[in-house]
This record gives structure tokens, C-alpha cells and sequence, in this order.
């Protein structure tokens, strides 16, 4: 007999995993890493705030290779930021950009060696827009109940079939976490 929950554990696992393959670790600052998304063939977006120093930026690709990094552009009062690979080397995150408050999430991190990290829950609110702390407008945002562990920032929130929604990040808002949706990064 089919057990629905073993069912449902798969497909949030295939999920992880679909998208797993285009979360980045970004080493861009003193602490611990942040993550990044797959946005171009040699482009990781993530967020400004994690991307604390100028030089010596490194990534870790979901295969363990390591690459240098340079910053192509970014953006402190919207939070994102853009780091260009020295090599053509990533497979861009498939999107979408249907987001439904009552919807099932996970947030997704790179933030070590050791791999993966997802945390899960809903989409509580879809609104906008909002200015940020940091001297910014976000024309919309996405609110969920998923847990932004260390290191979660600049990495994706994603739909059940593992398509990124946004770009979650704790540096907009004092104290809480926000995802960014995909068409505004």
C-alpha cells in the first residue's frame, strides 16, 4: 500500500535536489558563508549584505569545484548583488513567478562544505511595496514561515517542483527575513 507521507518526503527531497543544483556558496565575507543563485551561466545572484569585502570572493558550485569571483554588480538598497565566475560554469535556476499566500516552501542554503540546507513552510503573505531599511523600495516581497538558518541568505525560496520564487534575505528588514521574488532580482 502507497504511504502518502513517504510520497510527499520524496517530492520535497526531488525538489531540494532539482534546485539544489543551482544554489551557489558565496564566500564574501569574514564570517560564515552565504549562498547565491545560479542566475547565468557565469552570473550568481545574492544578497548585497552577505558580500562584505571587495577582494578575494570565492563561490563553491553544487559539484565542489571552486571558482573566483568579482563582483558585477549590485544594489544595497534593494539587497541583491552580482558576482561574475571566471568561467561559464553554472546551470541557471529554472522560475516562476506564481506565488499564492497558503502555498508550501522551502528556503534553501549553501552555506557550508557539508551541502544543503532547507527549511519549510508557507507563504503567508505576497505584498508590497515596502521600503527597506537600508534606503531602498521593493515594489513587492514574499513573507513565509520557513526558518532563515545562517548562511540561508541570498540563497532561493522554491516551489514543491524546485522552482525558484525569490531570493530570501534577512538584510531588508530589522528582524525579520523577506524573499525578494524572482521577476523584481
Amino acid at each position: 500500500m502507497p504511504n502518502p507521507l513517504t510520497d510527499f518526503s520524496n517530492s520535497l527531497t526531488s525538489a531540494v535536489e532539482n534546485a539544489g543544483a543551482s544554489t551557489i556558496l558565496v564566500d564574501a565575507r569574514k564570517r560564515y558563508p552565504a549562498s547565491g543563485i545560479a542566475y547565468a551561466a557565469d552570473l550568481v545572484l545574492t544578497a548585497d549584505h552577505v558580500v562584505t569585502r571587495e577582494d578575494d570572493l570565492k563561490v563553491l558550485l553544487p559539484d565542489g569545484k571552486g571558482l573566483p569571483a568579482a563582483i558585477a554588480g549590485r544594489d544595497p538598497g534593494s539587497d541583491l548583488a552580482l558576482l561574475r565566475l571566471a568561467e561559464k560554469a553554472l546551470s541557471p535556476a529554472p522560475t516562476s513567478e506564481e506565488v499564492k499566500v497558503g502555498q508550501l516552501v522551502l528556503a534553501l542554503g549553501r552555506p557550508s562544505r557539508a551541502g544543503m540546507q532547507a527549511s519549510w513552510g508557507i507563504v503567508t503573505a505576497v505584498s508590497g511595496p515596502v521600503r527597506t531599511f537600508r534606503g531602498g523600495m521593493l515594489d513587492g516581497y514574499i513573507q513565509t514561515e520557513t526558518t532563515p538558518y545562517p548562511g540561508f541568505s541570498g540563497g532561493p525560496l522554491i516551489n514543491t517542483e524546485g522552482q525558484v520564487l525569490g531570493l530570501n534575505t534577512s538584510g531588508l528588514t530589522r528582524g525579520s527575513s523577506l524573499t525578494i521574488p524572482a521577476r523584481m532580482a
